[in-house]
């Protein structure tokens, strides 16, 4: 028997990795969209809805960039059922909430500071990542 067990453990561990499923982040935010949010998140499917987490970067493509692009990384978490979205995005200077509704994700992003700044985002399908690419979102 042990050596069945012994057998088994060692198929699954020579096994190459399995292959994830990461879903497309991108939108905008700002009144005049002024930055760019893309990314690559996780799906997870609760009883209550579907729940997305990754790494985010926003970069800021407004036309008055004083010293170039500006890119921040962030987390993203969002939780969506019955046609709402809501969730968090954790910047390393700020943590903001996010209440969106409809197809196309349009709602207010709300950060430490209580302004409510405009938000567009959209969860495109699944794209296959290497277990390697996973481990770093």
């Amino acid at each position: 028997m042990r050596a069945i067990v012994g057998a088994i453990l060692v198929l699954f561990a020579a096994a190459p990795a399995a292959r994830g499923q990461s879903y497309s982040a991108s939108g905008q935010i700002g009144y005049l969209h002024e930055w760019e949010i893309t990314g690559n998140l996780a799906k997870t499917v609760t009883s209550p809805g579907t729940e997305y987490s990754g790494t985010v970067t926003l970069r800021h493509v407004g036309l008055c960039s004083v010293n170039g692009v500006e890119q921040k990384q962030a987390r993203l978490q969002l939780k969506v059922s019955s046609g709402r979205l809501e969730g968090v995005l954790i910047m390393e200077e700020d943590r903001c909430r996010i209440v969106a509704s409809g197809s196309s994700g349009s709602g207010q992003l709300t950060c430490g500071r209580g302004q409510d700044v405009p938000i567009n985002l959209l969860i495109g399908k699944a794209v296959e990542i290497e277990a390697a690419d996973r481990a770093r979102l």
